[in-house]
């Protein structure tokens, strides 16, 4: 089965807000819009030469990786995988109780997705256009895509199967892969005059329905496998920054505000769901048994023991924000934000 994870916090409507953001605000998207994605330049390591002639730069060595700013998630079987800021990724064989960083990852760029569709292969995406994969379980990477003219960072890569991918990002980028990542080509989710809304998270299954959450409340729909899009507008005011297709078929969104939305005829109408919080939603995941957890801002969790019909909301002590988590079949579910790798979300730190 394909799993991802990610966060790709959104950006508010209107290029006026990136500044407004980027004065004093503290949406992650923002913060990564206005610091660099690359590491200083002290810190960088050439490797060999990349992709369109231009030379790789490897990610750094960091004293204490999991305290670095991670962005997404996944397990490459019983492994979990994580990545962040500057191209960190971390790697942890004992459920989260430790972690070490990969070996190599030709990329300083904020990685902000991961897609895993078996114990060995595996997607990431982020700035710069950057789409990396590995074909040992996230312990070395090689760089199968990157965009450095333009402003076109991911948000979200998602694979159903080892030659199927696709990858949504800023104003409407989109693009697909029919060959494992060797050769992307453009993909045109949005229709009509306006169709640079900024795509922030692309999910589903593994067969033929695939779905986009997108800015001003949109929600985008593929039932041929992404040939062809249909655009759903919700009552969500703002954007959905998180996206997931429940066990049963069902499917949730979440983002702006507190605002969390749930489809139960494969995406043709959204209804609000309660969500107990004014704080903006950044990640779903459903564990084995069903359960439901939503991570937000400020410490925010909900969760979910009825299918998602009902959640109750919770705020973590230090108040931490929080980029998403991970869940785990016999272990607490891993959070992580900007702080890195915070803990469980009955943790009151």
């Amino acid at each position: 089965m394909t799993e991802t994870s990610s966060f790709k916090r959104g950006l508010p409507e209107g290029i006026a807000a990136i500044v407004g953001l980027c004065i004093g605000a503290g949406l992650w998207y923002a913060h990564s819009m206005c610091t660099a994605s690359t590491a200083p330049a002290s810190a960088r390591v050439a490797a060999s030469p990349a992709i369109n002639g231009r030379a790789q730069i490897s990610a750094a060595p960091v004293a204490d990786p999991i305290h670095a700013p991670l962005y997404a998630a996944a397990h490459a079987g019983r492994r979990i995988v994580v990545a962040g800021e500057h191209g960190v990724i971390v790697l942890s064989d004992d459920a989260g109780q430790t972690f070490r960083q990969a070996r190599t990852v030709p990329t300083q760029a904020l990685l902000t997705s991961l897609s895993f569709v078996d114990d060995k292969q595996g997607w990431a995406a982020g700035h710069d256009g950057v789409v990396i994969h590995t074909a040992d379980g996230g312990e070395t990477w090689v760089l199968q895509h990157e965009e450095l003219d333009g402003d076109k960072p991911l948000f979200s890569v998602f694979f159903r199967d080892a030659q199927h991918g696709f990858a949504v990002g800023l104003f409407g980028t989109a693009i697909q892969t029919a060959d494992g990542g060797k050769n992307w080509a453009p993909l045109a989710v949005e229709t009509g005059e306006e169709n640079d809304h900024h795509l922030y998270a692309i999910f589903g299954d593994a067969t033929a329905a695939l779905y986009v959450a997108g800015e001003t409340g949109l929600i985008y729909r593929s039932s041929d496998g992404g040939a062809s899009w249909n655009t759903i507008k919700t009552s969500n005011p703002g954007s959905f920054w998180a996206g997931l297709q429940l066990s049963d078929g069902s499917l949730l969104a979440a983002g702006q505000r507190g605002h969390l939305f749930g489809s139960h005829d494969q995406g043709a109408s959204w209804t609000e769901i309660p969500s107990g919080t004014e704080q903006s939603l950044t990640g779903i995941v459903q564990a084995a048994d069903g359960a439901i957890l939503v991570t937000g801002l400020a410490g925010t969790t909900l969760s979910s023991t009825d299918g998602g019909k009902t959640f109750s909301a919770q705020t973590r002590n230090d108040r931490v924000p929080l980029n998403g988590a991970l869940s785990q079949a016999a272990a607490a579910p891993v959070l992580f934000g900007d702080k890195g790798i915070v803990g469980r979300p009955k943790e009151r730190e």
